[in-house]
């Protein structure tokens, strides 16, 4: 049983309910996932990071809190373009 399963089982009474929110979830899960383009793009983000790191350009330091919370920044920006 999927977890979109299980989760329909507690919260919707009838089946038309539970199916409408397994294929909402399920679809949702793929739209979701990371995908090749996806790890290339977090890639380029990382090199241009510390790549402006190495310049002085940002003030952050690589492998912090910090550094990370910049790739995801960018990369969710580019993901909403």
């Amino acid at each position: 049983m999927s977890k979109a399963e299980k989760l329909s089982q507690y919260r919707y009474p009838t089946l038309a309910e539970k199916y409408a929110f397994i294929d909402g979830y399920e679809q949702a899960e793929k739209d979701l996932a990371l995908t090749i383009e996806d790890i290339r793009e977090l890639y380029i983000f990382f090199t241009e990071v510390d790549i402006e790191i190495e310049f002085n350009k940002i003030d952050i330091e690589t492998e912090t809190l910090g550094y990370y919370q910049e790739v995801l920044n960018r990369f969710n920006k580019q993901k909403g373009e």
